[in-house]
């Protein structure tokens, strides 16, 4: 009798522990585990009320679902929540011997800006995957706009800089990009400095698009939480145009860096 005591004490003690250090909940992890493609999304559009129910209790993950600082709200918001074992990014290295898991090695690689030229993307509108970044690298500024090498220095923390990504569907646009540290988490926001078009019509305004990714390490996995907001005319056509657009954006960024290490 005594002996089922105390393993029912350790399990519960088991249970408290690991609960207060997990991140997200024992649930919404279990069926993020389970999910297709080991990913959760939500979709906002700007009638619906946003629930952010994917967001790791972090602090850099609150940063970025906070970040949204333009006069005018965004019509479309997507929060999205990826599951990776650190064993996978093993796998898919192209050294595996050597393959660096840890969050300065993921450091580097969310800072690596001009190893996302030629990332791929699948076109929904034109059902084949094609060339998402023809162009992508740091610059001096958003004037001159001379290219400079990646930072990939020390932390990242606090970093704070430019960047030109010629884009297939959007042509040339540029981002004020900040990065952020901790311990067990880095993140990085990027932020359109100029018009963003499609074709002929400013799709979006300066500062009305957000693209935060924050990746936080949890024992053997990493969890990959990202959000984009945007503002952009509602116009129907173009409005359906930009969603899939972004959708893509998302699963593409995320292959990247899952094959990047």
């Amino acid at each position: 009798m005594k002996k089922i005591l105390i393993s029912c004490l350790c399990f519960l003690l088991t249970t408290v522990c690991f609960s207060q250090n997990s991140v997200i909940s024992d649930l919404l992890l279990e069926e993020l585990r389970n999910s297709e493609n080991q990913k959760l999304q939500n979709v906002f559009n700007s009638k619906d009320s946003v629930d952010f129910s994917l967001v790791p209790d972090t602090e850099l993950s609150k940063k970025a679902i906070a970040s949204w600082n333009s006069e005018d709200n965004p019509t479309y918001i997507t929060e999205n929540l990826f599951y990776l074992e650190k064993e996978s990014l093993v796998k898919n290295s192209s050294d595996s011997e050597h393959c660096d898991t840890s969050v300065d090695a993921v450091s580097r690689i969310i800072r690596s800006v001009s190893k996302m030229k030629g990332m791929e993307y699948y076109s929904n509108g034109d059902k084949k995957w094609e060339t998402l970044y023809h162009e992508s690298h740091l610059i001096d500024n958003p004037t001159d706009r001379n290219p400079i090498p990646d930072d990939l220095e020390g932390s990242a923390d606090g970093k704070r800089m430019y960047c030109l990504q010629k884009d297939n569907s959007f042509g040339i646009c540029i981002y004020d990009v900040e990065f952020f540290q901790r311990a067990n988490e880095i993140s990085v926001c990027f932020t359109n400095v100029d018009n963003i078009k499609y074709g002929p019509i400013i799709a979006v305004k300066p500062k009305n698009l957000k693209i935060n990714i924050v990746v936080v390490e949890q024992d053997t996995y990493y969890l990959l939480y990202m959000t984009v907001q945007a503002k952009y005319p509602n116009l129907a056509f173009l409005e359906s145009r930009l969603n899939r657009s972004f959708n893509a954006r998302v699963d593409a960024i995320f292959k990247w860096f899952s094959m990047s290490f």
